[in-house]
């Protein structure tokens, strides 16, 4: 899909991007990470010839980037920012419009274009569609750049540290919306950031640079468990590398059926390590009898906040464990439903990798 040969570029006579080759793949999340000043995000500018290439060659699907036409490469491109560009004094629905109207397309198809979007990224269109971006919190202006970027349906997605300008809970909320679009959509989408936690939580591959040098280019878990020289080491951060080997390890490889129980049911008998679900008619838990870090025996009741779902990390799912005192979690579907658990016993057997494999 994307193919960068020797990219170089030269400022003053300094080599700002120096000789960098890497292939990324259709679909796959690229992220791009370094210190700053290490070139990420002109080697992202030099993608869609915001900035002119001093050296190598990109290709994009097999076509050299310098012989298509500035236009038609930049609608086969979107491209979001930080501070996503919105044009104030335009509503939600015409920024998200933006591209489609100057490709001229008809008015029903932009109409229909612009609510699929507004939908996927979970803004209602019939109360979004007429707000002006001032009228917008920070993470549903950012959702609203990325829309507009996708709105032409390009072959690939630029986001350039898109989420650096909000707060920490906007900017997780924005990660996992981020991962589920990726999912839905297949896009392929180059990534600049300079959080290392962000680019483990979203990359299928990430390539650390370091002084315009491609340092190491790998999966996530190839970085962190087989990382090339100390640089690498001491970027991704050796104290909590357990915690962020979490990070790339998803429910639906650890979970196990769940233990039930029936509703009311006494649980005199439960030792301290055992538990049981009290589910209702329809199947959604309702209560957790045992499997208490505080006591043992203590029947707790059943809270969306701290319920799990298949495509969560390991990472958050211990979090809640943690902080809701509790050896196990219910894995609930879209409607609630109770369709497995996930324990304590399932993050330590985490050394081992899944079946399932790091990206499944």
């Amino acid at each position: 899909m994307i193919e960068l040969q020797g990219l170089t570029k030269t400022y003053a006579g300094k080599r700002v991007v120096d000789e960098i080759s890497l292939t990324l793949d259709s679909g796959e999340f690229g992220v791009l990470i370094g210190p700053s000043g290490c070139g990420k995000s002109t080697t992202l500018k030099m993608i869609n010839r915001l900035i002119p290439l001093s050296g190598g060659r990109i290709l994009l699907n097999g076509e050299d980037i310098a012989t298509l036409p500035v236009e038609q490469l930049r609608r086969r491109i979107g491209y979001a920012i930080q501070s996503t560009g919105l044009f104030p004094h335009w509503r939600v629905a015409q920024n998200i419009a933006t591209v489609p109207q100057l490709l001229k397309w008809p008015k029903s198809r932009i109409d229909d274009r612009v609510d699929e979007l507004m939908t996927l990224f979970h803004l209602e269109p019939a109360e979004f569609r007429d707000k002006y971006p001032h009228q917008l919190s920070g993470g549903q202006a950012q959702r609203v750049g990325v829309a507009r970027a996708l709105a032409a349906d390009p072959e690939v997605l630029l986001m350039d540290e898109p989420f650096g300008a909000v707060d920490p809970l906007t900017r997780e909320v924005l990660q996992a919306e981020m991962r589920r679009v990726h999912r839905q959509t297949g896009k392929t989408i180059v990534f600049v950031t300079h959080d290392m936690d962000e680019a483990l939580k979203l990359a299928t591959r990430i390539a650390l640079l370091d002084r315009g040098r491609l340092v190491q280019y790998d999966r996530p878990i190839e970085l962190m468990v087989e990382p090339a020289n100390d640089f690498v080491r001491e970027f991704i951060g050796e104290a909590d590398l357990g915690l962020k080997l979490l990070s790339r390890r998803w429910v639906h490889q650890y979970q196990r059926p769940p233990q039930l129980g029936a509703e009311g049911a006494g649980d005199d008998a439960l030792s301290a390590t055992s538990h049981r679900w009290q589910c209702d008619a329809d199947g959604r838990p309702l209560a957790l009898a045992g499997a208490r870090l505080d006591d043992a025996q203590r029947v707790t009741e059943v809270t969306p906040a701290w319920t799990a779902t298949a495509d969560m990390s390991m990472k958050e799912a211990l979090s809640r464990m943690v902080w809701y005192r509790v050896t196990v979690l219910p894995v609930v579907d879209a409607d609630g439903r109770l369709v497995a658990e996930i324990g304590m016993a399932g993050i330590m057997g985490l050394a081992a990798p899944p079946a399932t494999g790091d990206n499944a």
